[in-house]
């Protein structure tokens, strides 16, 4: 090994690991005050033609966790970071008050990011908190019955439904593709949906690469084939639930390279249990003091639910990769 890729393995060491998250409701819902977004990307760079790289495994994590926040909150994590200094620019899918989906673009990429599913928390008479999914979401998530797709074969029903809302957008989107710019999608959960669907619309010569994170099912064999084969991964944290529906009895299945988030160690259902227990016996304790029960405070330990935050895959596609790669350096 050569002194200057000793010394650039070294600096990639020195970078910290992302500690685990906390597993309570807080800690595990998106998006998440003080997370240091496309932290360190000026030495881990989007790499535009890269079909298997663990820079760009983590760089669309980031972007796929970022993109559950608000217009503003988006806005002020992307000015923090290092990618406007990289000629990064900012557009949405859809508008910034109806946040379907960001676009993050230079010169050398167009990266698309789809939104999965919005879960918020309520305050009820200033006394205590509740636990949302937004309804549209979840009606576009609970609609297994499949519906004819234009590409071929069949889809999820409510996934079609949610994509044709915003095709259009992508389209307009699209037109203002630049010569050279590779493309790319990317999403979690139910933005992972979104994101193979929107690799189908574009069709799979089309586009550089398509990286889902605890993506479901979306269409049968059939729609599968239409997909793009090149640079197409499919990243799955531990016991996550998600990527097993809709069921494949129902005729559903995957497509693209699986690959599993390292770092995690197994569950272990007694020991979540007693933590579980100790953390909702100290929330209550809490509450009865304040006269206030904080639902965000619950410990969130039920394994294919928590596993599926996508915290888990930005922190962990993180301590992979500055344990496995060293920084690409200019020329």
């Amino acid at each position: 090994m050569g002194f200057f890729r000793v010394v650039a393995r070294a600096a990639v060491m020195a970078f910290a690991f992302r500690p685990l998250p906390r597993e309570t409701i807080n800690g595990l819902r998106p998006p998440l005050a003080g997370f240091l977004y496309f932290q360190h990307a000026d030495h881990f760079r989007f790499q535009p033609d890269a079909a298997d790289s663990p820079v760009n495994a983590w760089w669309l994590a980031d972007a796929s966790f970022l993109v559950y926040g608000d217009a503003r909150f988006i806005e002020e994590s992307l000015q923090n970071s290092r990618l406007p200094s990289q000629g990064f620019q900012l557009n949405w899918l859809g508008t910034a008050d109806d946040n379907r989906g960001m676009v993050l673009s230079n010169a050398a990429a167009m990266v698309v990011v789809f939104r999965g599913t919005r879960v918020q928390v309520h305050n009820l008479l200033d006394k205590a908190e509740i636990v949302l999914y937004n309804q549209s979401d979840l009606r576009t998530d609970s609609r297994f019955f499949f519906k004819a797709a234009k590409v071929g074969g069949r889809v999820h029903s409510g996934f079609a439904d949610a994509f044709a809302q915003i095709s259009d957008d992508l389209d307009a989107i699209l037109a203002l593709r630049q010569t050279g710019q590779k493309l790319w999608f990317t999403g979690h959960s139910l933005g992972g949906a979104l994101a193979t669907l929107a690799a189908a619309h574009v069709g799979p010569d089309s586009i550089d690469g398509l990286y889902t994170f605890g993506s479901p099912r979306v269409g049968d064999e059939r729609f599968a084939a239409v997909l793009p084969t090149r640079s197409h991964l499919r990243f799955v944290h531990r016991n996550d639930w998600v990527p097993l529906i809709p069921p494949e009895i129902l005729g559903f299945v995957h497509r693209g390279e699986l690959r599993s988030v390292p770092g995690s160690q197994p569950r272990n259902m007694r020991a979540d249990l007693v933590t579980g227990f100790q953390a909702f016996s100290a929330t209550v304790a809490s509450a009865s003091k304040e006269l206030k029960f904080k639902v965000g405070e619950l410990p969130f330990q039920i394994a294919g639910l928590a596993d599926h935050a996508p915290v888990y895959y930005a922190t962990l596609l993180w301590n992979a990769l500055i344990s496995s790669e060293t920084p690409a350096t200019d020329e």
